[in-house]
């Protein structure tokens, strides 16, 4: 009779995972699991010398440790993360294993009590409760949802455990603490690189100031973990020594275009609970995005002759007259007509040249994106007027409070309003950017979502760019993407040559 085998040891140790047997099999099984192709994107000189865009790595996230003295079986060390992966792929094969976690954590009961007088969102107190059973997790919403509600509600629920939250946009972090705070205002702290005032119980770390922590809080809860898909953000959460990490995103896994969010379930787990976004728009926690495509046809293409893909860009978007006068023409409709409009861009070059089309919007973008010589370089070329005020921090914040009131009405920005901003009383979001990518398709048209009273959809503008084979193909991914989300997509009437249509917003009419 054979000998049954020794079940597979894993063992869990605050932030690393060590799987110990002998057996090859079993660390093939791991090498096959805990590898994938990471995704680097190539340009210029180096990817005409390798005939490819993109250069394909494969990347183990596992370290298989041999003691020469054979004194003690080789060691796998991973991300705890990847427990439930790797206890699947044993299982299937037909491979015992045994688990203990020796993490030395101080353990909580949650204060349900803490929370009788909340009023939940479809789905939210599920969250919560999957949140307080499982020793990790990504939690994927939509924008809108009530992301920072639910992070108040952990902060309740948990009142004498440390909790350190962190993302990686300032202003999303400042939007975080501003609503913690006003609700706990003595248990509530920020760090970022301009703002310092540590030592409280609930501390909000920026992405690039989470070094600053000690590492010895209880939760770590991580929004827009899809951004944490780094080797110095992971180092940084790999610092918690005895943590549950949690990690809210809007995007699925797999929408990184590198690939790298393979290493998120390491850090944080896997997916805890999925929401779609028709089912949230389906029980009334965000409103319907509505996609109103218009054509961008040229005789000629501005950005034929143009060897990188920066100049096209700059030729076939950033400066293309044909098409900012067509994004002009649209957005000021909607503005003449009383209704708050956000023009969305990539960069501050582009941000100038529609500023002259549309003089009664405002810019935003990054209080370090302006150098003088641009600046006066566009006040030359008549873009913008010399008395356009420079954008500093003090600016940001006001302008940002402003458009959430809707006292600020026409904005053109960066991506610095790209996520994390709450406009309930935005309506038609223009998208001049041209890009295309699964995150930037959900994060950006997400600003459309939240509630208002009254209001029936956002209204989303996109452009078909005809006069290029790059940009319509990119046009054609952001309708498959926007199909997937299941947005309704209104296609331009070719027939009468409407450039765009009125559509009612509100309840009203």
């Amino acid at each position: 009779m054979a000998k049954a085998r020794k079940p597979v040891s894993i063992i869990r140790v605050g932030p690393r995972l060590a799987v110990k047997t002998s057996r090859a099999r079993v660390h093939n099984i791991l090498k096959g699991e805990l590898t994938y192709n990471f995704v680097r994107h190539i340009r210029g000189q180096e990817a005409r010398m390798a005939g490819s865009s993109v250069e394909i790595i494969p990347t183990e996230c596992f370290v298989h440790i041999v003691d020469e003295d054979g004194l003690m079986p080789p060691i796998t060390l991973t991300a705890p993360g990847y427990y439930q992966r790797i206890k699947t792929a044993l299982d299937d094969l037909g491979i015992a294993s045994t688990y203990e976690d020796r993490t030395k954590r101080r353990e909580f009961t949650p204060n349900w009590a803490g929370l009788k007088d909340f009023s939940f969102r479809y789905r939210q107190e599920e969250c919560l409760r999957l949140i307080t059973e499982s020793p990790y997790g990504r939690i994927q919403c939509p924008t809108g949802y009530g992301k920072t509600f639910l992070l108040l509600a952990l902060c309740l629920l948990y009142p004498k455990a440390r909790i350190d939250i962190t993302t990686h946009s300032n202003d999303v972090l400042q939007m975080i603490y501003d609503d913690l705070s006003s609700e706990l205002p003595a248990s509530v702290g920020i760090m970022t690189g301009k703002t310092k005032d540590p030592g409280y119980r609930i501390m909000c770390y920026s992405g690039k100031s989470l070094h600053r922590s000690d590492g010895k809080a209880d939760f770590l809860f991580v929004d827009e973990c899809h951004e944490f898909a780094t080797s110095d953000y992971l180092a940084r959460v790999a610092r918690y020594k005895r943590s549950r990490n949690y990690g809210f995103s809007a995007n699925k896994p797999g929408d990184r275009m590198d690939g790298a969010d393979f290493e998120l379930e390491g850090a944080f787990g896997p997916v805890l609970i999925e929401i779609p976004y028709e089912e949230a728009v389906a029980h009334n926690c965000i409103v319907q995005v509505k996609v109103q495509w218009e054509d961008v046809v040229m005789d000629l293409n501005p950005c034929e002759d143009k060897e990188t893909l920066e100049s096209r860009i700059r030729w076939g978007i950033w400066r293309n007259f044909t098409r900012n006068e067509k994004i002009a023409k649209v957005a000021q409709g909607h503005f003449d007509e009383g209704k708050q409009v956000l023009v969305v861009v990539d960069t501050i070059e582009h941000a100038c040249f529609l500023k002259k089309e549309l003089p009664d919007f405002e810019m935003m973008y990054s209080d370090k994106g302006f150098v003088d010589s641009k600046r006066q370089q566009y006040i030359d070329w008549g873009l913008i007027d010399n008395d356009e005020p420079e954008m500093t921090w003090a600016r940001r914040i006001e302008m940002t409070k402003a458009f959430e009131r809707g006292e600020l009405r026409g904005v053109i920005a960066t991506g610095v309003w790209n996520r994390g901003v709450n406009f309930r009383q935005l309506q038609v979001l223009v998208r001049a950017d041209g890009k295309s990518s699964p995150i930037a398709d959900a994060q950006i048209p997400g600003r459309l979502s939240r509630l208002s009273e009254g209001k029936r959809y956002g209204l989303l503008v996109d452009f078909y760019d005809q006069f290029d084979s790059t940009f319509q193909r990119r046009a054609t991914d952001r309708k498959n993407r926007y199909r997937k989300m299941k947005w309704e997509q209104i296609e331009p009437d070719r027939k009468s040559g409407t450039d765009y249509h009125q559509q009612s917003l509100y309840a009203d009419g």
